[in-house]
This record gives structure tokens, C-alpha cells and sequence, in this order.
């Protein structure tokens, strides 16, 4: 069972600025920026389990930059 799975914390990320919030926030696009927040890795589709996080845990991908 994946970790996000068994309750551990998630979050979606602005890809711009880097903003994250907590993945129950009911906001979909950063209130800095206009972006829409990533719910996971754009390539792998993993969770977003760390607020500091740039980079996915699970394939390494840029979770950063990556625009619409």
C-alpha cells in the first residue's frame, strides 16, 4: 500500500512559485501565480508527500516548472 495510502500527509504544489498546501485545500490554482496546483507527478502521477519537495521521490522528475 502506497503511503498516501495509509494516511500520511499529501499536498499539492504550485509549479511556478513552489507554494504548497496541504491536499485537502479546497483551492485548485495558486493564489500567487494563477498556476494550477499539482496533486502528484506530472510523469508518474505519485503523491506529493513532503511540502519541501522540488523533485518527485518516486521517478525524480522536475515537479517544478512544469506549466500547463
Amino acid at each position: 500500500m502506497a503511503q498516501a495510502e495509509r494516511g500520511s500527509a499529501t499536498y499539492r504544489l504550485c509549479p511556478r512559485c513552489g507554494r504548497t498546501l496541504p491536499s485537502h485545500s479546497q483551492e485548485h490554482y495558486c493564489s500567487n501565480d494563477g498556476a494550477r496546483l499539482l496533486s502528484g507527478c506530472p510523469q508518474c502521477h505519485a503523491p506529493i508527500t513532503s511540502p519541501y519537495a522540488r523533485y518527485c521521490t518516486r521517478c525524480g522528475h522536475a515537479l517544478t516548472q512544469v506549466l500547463d
